[in-house]
């Protein structure tokens, strides 16, 4: 018996009653801070059902197999845990001394979304393969990779971005954001890949070759 914070005592194993959506979050984040320690193939299901108290047969109620618990982490952490384009703008404002209403910097914000992916490899391993899998529409997370290509897009795009004259037209911002994606996309593979140079400095080619000088000079 442990004390319960002053309404008596409770029994150790006594489990918290949930929602079925409270219990599919509590399996999502911790699923994830195992995968993130140990790898996805290091992690197995009664780990999970073990740090969530639940035994095997009760976390098969929440999650029908492993596809769609890895699919459910991806869903509930993977863009969570990237800093929101409110909190880059806060960070890139205040780094350059800029009013509130500055215009972004494209180039500074895909940079520091591909440091924030360095620092989850695993999280970032876990993303591309699903994405692979889930082109099969009977995969569980087909849905989310079909709609999140979308509304990365039209949230990059309806942001206040400081462009050269020739981007500030919509279609070729679009043209441009696109291609960032496909850029970063292949990043994360070669650096998951090829241990030679790390995703930051993968992406510091990238960035040359998408933002040239003269062009995106003083739009950094």
């Amino acid at each position: 018996m442990v004390q319960d914070g002053g309404s008596g005592f409770r029994p150790i194993n006594r489990r918290v009653r949930m929602t079925p959506e409270q219990r599919r979050e509590q399996i999502a984040t911790q699923a994830a801070g195992l995968i993130a320690r140990y790898g996805s193939y290091g992690v197995s299901m009664q780990a999970i059902a073990d740090a969530v108290g639940l035994t095997l047969p009760g976390l098969y109620h929440y999650v029908k197999d492993r596809d769609e618990l890895l699919a459910l982490v991806v869903e509930r952490n993977y863009d969570r845990t990237m800093p929101s384009y409110d909190a880059l703008a806060g960070e890139y404002r205040a780094e350059r001394g800029l009013p509130d209403d500055a215009p972004l910097s494209l180039p500074w914000v895909l940079r520091r979304m591909v440091e924030r992916n360095a620092e989850r490899p695993e999280l970032v391993t876990l993303f591309m393969r699903l994405a692979v899998e889930a082109a099969d529409p009977h995969h569980p997370a087909h849905a989310f990779y079909r709609d999140r290509h979308h509304v990365v897009l039209a949230n990059m795009t309806a942001q206040h971005w400081n462009l050269p004259e020739a981007y500030r037209d919509q279609e070729r911002l679009h043209d441009l954001v696109v291609t960032a994606y496909f850029a970063m996309d292949g990043v994360q593979v070669q650096a998951l890949t090829n241990p030679d140079e790390t995703m930051v400095e993968l992406w510091a080619r990238a960035e040359r070759v998408l933002f040239p000088s003269p062009q995106w000079d003083g739009y950094r």
